[in-house]
């Protein structure tokens, strides 16, 4: 072995000695800015996600508020219904010549739940609050089936001149009466979520 290979080790030894610390920190510096950005990039994503989540409650609210107030309307009308099926029904009352029943549909909408959970926005709200809200829309989607139902009824009696106002109610009043049961229900349902304490 020469000398001079001897010496070019010996400086190659020296030198990486010698850069060795700044060598070690720009490697440091490097980690840090990596774990620095993973951080910031998680940061970012969970503010998102609170977002989206933020975004999604208040629009749950406010389809659920248009609903009460949708349902608000209905409820006096279906009363008025009850009513005039047990007039048509009394035995001591002469039997009414015509029976109008003008049952409207109340337009419930359950867009703003269905995106909610569309877009996962519900892994960032409340459990309880969530649990309470898919109730309500249970109950919504129920008082919807029953609503179908007693329009399907009332659109297939028969124009026949020798059908009895009596026996037109007494096929309808049941199913009015449990649809305005229904109503109240929901009623207080959307009350329990949207009077309720923001949590």
């Amino acid at each position: 072995m020469s000398d001079a290979s001897v010496g070019h080790g010996t400086s190659l030894r020296v030198r990486l000695r010698e850069k060795l610390p700044e060598i070690l920190i720009e490697a440091a510096s490097v980690v840090i800015a990596l774990l620095l950005a993973l951080a910031l990039n998680s940061w970012n994503d969970a503010r998102h996600d609170r977002e989206r989540a933020i975004a999604a409650r208040a629009a749950i609210l406010a389809e659920l508020r248009a609903n009460r107030a949708e349902l608000v309307e209905a409820q006096p009308i279906l009363k008025t219904i009850i009513g005039d099926l047990q007039a048509a029904l009394d035995p001591d009352k002469p039997e009414p010549r015509e029976l109008k029943v003008n049952l409207g549909l109340s337009l419930l909408s359950s867009g703003a739940w269905h995106a909610a959970l569309a877009t996962q926005a519900m892994q960032d709200m409340d459990f309880a609050w969530t649990t309470r809200v898919a109730k309500v829309y249970e109950l919504q989607d129920n008082y919807l089936r029953v609503q179908n139902v007693a329009i399907d009824q009332v659109g297939s009696i028969p124009a026949d001149k020798n059908l009895s106002s009596r026996s037109v109610a007494q096929s309808l009043i049941q199913r009015v009466i449990t649809l305005s049961q229904l109503a109240d229900g929901l009623a207080r349902s959307y009350d329990t979520v949207l009077d309720a304490p923001r949590e």
